[in-house]
């Protein structure tokens, strides 16, 4: 942890000595993108795809600088970077919650019928009400909602029909404490852990399973160490394509459209994908030997009502009223 903490130091204080004070320069706009994971995942995808719009529309008056792969640490280490606004645009997934407490919402299961139903929300009043308590709350600024799509769970000790099928499982989860308070009540040992180490750990055994989307399961190779892949799609999670609120108050206004444009080619290219890979991808992992179940997923919903309750009660009370006058309208 202190190695960590130290690298991250070297990097703000580093970065801080190569951009300067301002990252506006003269009649060019030089801004540094950085994403934790590799090509052909939906994050990098959507930052990604942002570079190119981005640099094919503003041209000579953007100067971009990409880091991926993790080049410039962790995502926790980028969220930091971000905040000290040494990088300028960041692609967020689950950890979104360590800034904001509210996105807890994505931890609550079953909340979203299906995929155009989070869509249609996040591209809406849902998706307004978000973009204002994280700019509230962390001084961010929401430039568009990408998708990383619905999770399953997948591990190598038996299928996942019923809540009672994890009693007892290792699975990895992101840090926020609210995925990890839905599968300590669903019976699970959730193991918080970068993504980036989870390979080596399912193959050692230390873990015996995680939850993520399909998409990842392909990306990082995880179905090769799992055998098994029950679709829970227990929830959906965004990709919150981020900024600094400063940072962004510091674009003209033409430079403004020509960021939000961009993001929200993003955001079309990662839904895209997940609409193309899934089924895709469930074929592919069969031919690979995975074993893939349709869980019962009415026992699912019953075991979810009082998660859903307790992760309420962490949410801001207002927003929690006004989210449920939007997703559930009386």
């Amino acid at each position: 942890m202190l190695k960590r903490k130290l690298l991250t130091y070297a990097l703000i204080s580093g970065l801080s000595f190569s951009m300067g004070s301002s990252f506006v320069h003269a009649d060019v706009t030089k801004l540094r993108l950085a994403v934790e994971t590799t090509p052909g995942d939906p994050l990098n995808i959507m930052l990604a795809s942002f570079r190119d719009t981005l640099q094919s529309s503003a041209e000579e008056e953007v100067e971009l600088e990409f880091f991926e792969g993790g080049a410039l640490g962790s995502e926790s280490d980028l969220i930091q970077l971000l905040r000290a606004e040494q990088v300028q645009v960041l692609p967020i997934g689950s950890d979104i919650v360590e800034l904001d407490s509210n996105f807890a919402i994505f931890d609550m299961p079953f909340m979203f019928a299906d995929k155009q139903t989070a869509r249609d929300a996040l591209d809406g009043e849902l998706g307004e009400l978000l973009a204002d308590s994280l700019r509230e709350k962390s001084g961010l600024e929401v430039l568009a909602f990408g998708e990383l799509g619905f999770r399953i769970i997948s591990n190598s000790r038996r299928p996942i029909n019923t809540p009672e099928d994890l009693s007892g499982l290792k699975l990895r989860t992101p840090g926020s404490a609210t995925r990890i308070l839905a599968f300590e009540m669903l019976g699970a040992a959730p193991t918080p852990m970068s993504l980036g180490e989870v390979y080596i750990a399912l193959r050692q055994g230390v873990l015996d399973g995680q939850e993520n989307p399909l998409s990842v399961l392909e990306e990082f190779s995880l179905y090769e160490v799992q055998d098994y892949v029950s679709l829970t799609n227990h929830v959906y999670t965004p990709i919150t394509l981020t900024m600094s609120a400063n940072s962004y108050a510091e674009l003209s206004p033409d430079m403004q459209e020509h960021v939000i444009s961009a993001a929200q080619e993003g955001a079309y290219q990662t839904r895209q994908l997940s609409d193309t890979s899934d089924a895709e991808l469930v074929e592919a992992f069969t031919s690979a030997g995975v074993a893939v179940n349709q869980p019962d997923l009415a026992s699912f919903q019953t075991a979810s009502v009082p998660i859903r309750e307790a992760i309420a009660e962490r949410l801001d009370a207002v927003f929690w009223e006004q989210a449920q006058n939007i997703l559930e309208p009386r």
